[in-house]
């Protein structure tokens, strides 16, 4: 096979929170909540701060499991410092609802300063569920992959350059059941990237039929977008459906079962035997939410310089779609 290089510049814009994990939480224990704002301190540069009695109530305290938070250590030990290095992520007043008590969080990848990033085998694998629904349509005897023969070996994605920290938030997951349509909050919370982060990828083809492939991916995720909505989106008021903006792409852990799967191949059976009895799925299952402030896009006309606005969200409660994006993509 010929190799044949193409570079493509993929321009990814958050619409909904997009959380992308690294397996690891933050308890009470590890985070602060005060003057508006979440701060996780450098745990390590904390305690070498600390004098040697403290370091000691430091260590128990870590090791007791109850349900003391961080703060009260702090405010028990009389520490008034706040130098830890770290960071802050500001309180939106969406991060929990009114009943809820936030606790564990769930972190969000991060390179070896500290900074958020996106991997490009994230990027690479939400791709590769649109190209496998819209593309590869008849499974595996339809996809030229194996040992030597490996398609999606030949499109490389970059991980994305280090995100400013400012652009994190907290959000909370929230469950829309297609029957009453009333949004269940659950106490599971996640960093995630606000609405409107922008985000710059590399993709590289290393071969002509790969390179047809990513000529052809903003059609294609259109077409696989259509499907999801006729299938899924159709059943829920269209407030809680957010427009598109570019071609739409679904990203990160949250966004729901039928934005990640081969719809054509989907064992439903074996997802609902696999999943512990009280997160069963029933039916198509449920449309999976987040709350966030309410935010516009802004578009200027090039001509006369007018700036329109257009809300992100279509419903006065704030929900978003979790995961939601739109991409472009040009060859360089």
């Amino acid at each position: 096979m010929t190799n044949q290089y193409y570079e493509y510049n993929f321009h990814l814009l958050v619409l909904g929170p997009v959380h992308i994990g690294n397996g690891s939480t933050y308890s009470a224990k590890e985070y602060i909540y005060e003057n508006n704002g979440y701060y996780f301190p450098d745990l390590g540069k904390m305690y070498l701060q600390l004098s040697p009695a403290k370091r000691a109530a430091f260590e128990s305290f870590l090791q007791i499991k109850d349900r003391k938070k961080l703060i009260d250590f702090i405010h028990h030990q009389n520490i008034t410092a706040r130098d830890f290095g770290g960071y802050t992520i500001k309180a939106s007043n969406f991060e929990t609802d009114k009943k809820g008590r936030l606790n564990e969080i769930r972190a969000f990848v991060k390179d070896p300063y500290g900074n958020p990033y996106i991997p490009g085998s994230s990027l690479k694998g939400a791709l590769r569920t649109i190209l496998i629904n819209e593309k590869f349509t008849q499974g595996d005897k339809n996809i030229p992959w194996g040992h030597e023969d490996d398609i999606f070996n030949e499109i490389r994605v970059s991980d994305s350059k280090p995100i400013e920290k400012d652009r994190l938030i907290i959000v909370q997951k929230w469950d829309l059941n297609r029957r009453n349509l009333d949004p269940k909050s659950l106490p599971l919370y996640r960093e995630a990237l606000k609405p409107m982060t922008k985000i710059d990828f590399t993709i590289t083809t290393t071969s002509l039929r790969a390179t047809e492939l990513i000529d052809q991916l903003p059609q294609l995720a259109e077409r696989m977008y259509e499907h999801y909505r006729q299938y899924f989106l159709a059943d829920y008021p269209d407030r809680f459906v957010q427009d598109n903006r570019h071609a739409p792409l679904y990203l990160g852990a949250g966004s729901g079962l039928w934005t990640k799967v081969d719809r054509h191949h989907v064992n439903l059976e074996k997802i609902i035997k696999d999943t512990p009895s009280k997160m069963k799925m029933k039916g198509k299952g449920v449309m999976k939410l987040t709350r966030y402030q309410r935010k516009n896009r802004i578009q200027i006309n090039r001509q006369t310089g007018e700036r329109k606005r257009f809300p992100l969200i279509n419903n006065d409660q704030s929900f978003y779609e979790m995961g939601k994006c739109g991409f472009t993509l040009k060859r360089k």
